[in-house]
């Protein structure tokens, strides 16, 4: 077993040694994400290591994490649930908060929140997932599942400012998702147009955006 993996579930083999330590506030809960997290990152790891989630088992999974497979199934349901949480974990969380100055602001912001620099087995992994995505429906449910968050949240805030006047009436929120996201993601994480990865790429690709949706920049045309 790896040793930051017997650190994450050691907790649960050693018998409490005094009462004190008995009485101590449960720690549960940061031990539990630390197994969830090590069970996601064997789970990528096999994806980079075989090319494919075909050969990647759950048996497997928990074999090289260290765990249970009941441990495994109490988090995720089946296989495919698994996969794509794991998939989905190695992506760039939400912001926290937004400026709400503008929607410029915001859209910059949200998009800088989804730069992220993927290492090799990353990279592998990626392209293994967008393959597995078309082709199969199952893993394409849960991805579209655990997407669907993200994509609530950027359409908030589309509507946040249409409530405000800064889009067009007749903007498409969902339509301006897709323009937002799908850019984006095609640069930053599936890495395309190599070109165009570059510390202002943000700032412009919303200049762009707004220019063509009706924002507030269209009075500069």
């Amino acid at each position: 077993m790896r040793p930051e993996l017997r650190d994450a579930t050691a907790h649960h083999r050693a018998p409490a040694a005094t009462a004190s330590a008995a009485a101590a506030p449960a720690k549960g809960r940061p031990r539990s994400e630390a197994v969830s997290q090590s069970i996601l990152e064997a789970a990528l790891d096999l994806i980079a290591e075989h090319g494919t989630v075909t050969d990647v088992s759950v048996e497997g999974v928990a074999e090289l994490s260290g765990v249970s497979k009941a441990t495994i199934y109490r988090r995720w349901s089946s296989k495919e649930e698994l996969i794509a949480a794991a998939f989905e974990s190695i992506k760039a969380p939400k912001p926290d908060g937004m400026p709400r100055t503008s929607l410029h602001d915001d859209l910059v912001h949200i998009g800088h929140s989804m730069r992220r620099t993927y290492g090799p087995r990353d990279m592998k992994v990626v392209r293994c997932m967008m393959t597995v995505f078309h082709e199969d429906p199952e893993y394409k449910h849960h991805h579209d599942r655990l997407v669907d968050q993200r994509r609530r949240f950027v359409r908030d805030t589309f509507e946040y400012w249409a409530e405000r006047g800064e889009v067009a009436a007749d903007l498409d929120l969902d339509l301006a998702v897709a323009m937002f996201t799908s850019p984006l993601l095609t640069i930053f994480v599936y890495g395309q147009y190599a070109h165009l990865q570059a510390d202002d790429t943000v700032e412009r690709f919303v200049h762009h955006l707004l220019r063509g949706i009706g924002g507030p920049l269209c009075e500069s045309r």
